[in-house]
């Protein structure tokens, strides 16, 4: 059984950002283990992007811990993106 690093609820930054000011995403979904690494299903904060991403891709925010748990939204499979990046 693997560890996941990020729980639901839990803010995170791109690792490798392509902009100097990178979106907040927030961790909506782990996903279950399909491959030899984890996956996560994230939002954006501002964007409300979604799209899913390995665990090597993304980063904890220290001392910063989401409060948007409750406003989390349901499944809503016709609005994420299986991409390598959002």
């Amino acid at each position: 059984m693997r560890h996941n690093k990020f729980k639901v609820g839990q803010s995170v930054l791109p690792a490798h950002p392509r902009r100097a000011d990178p979106d907040t995403y927030v961790i909506v979904q782990v996903l279950p283990e399909t491959s030899h690494e984890p996956q996560y299903r994230i939002k954006g904060s501002s964007s409300g992007v979604e799209c899913v991403v390995c665990e090597r891709q993304i980063k904890g925010i220290r001392g910063r811990s989401s409060h948007l748990r409750a406003s989390l939204p349901r499944l809503e499979s016709e609005h994420v993106a299986h991409v390598v990046w959002c």
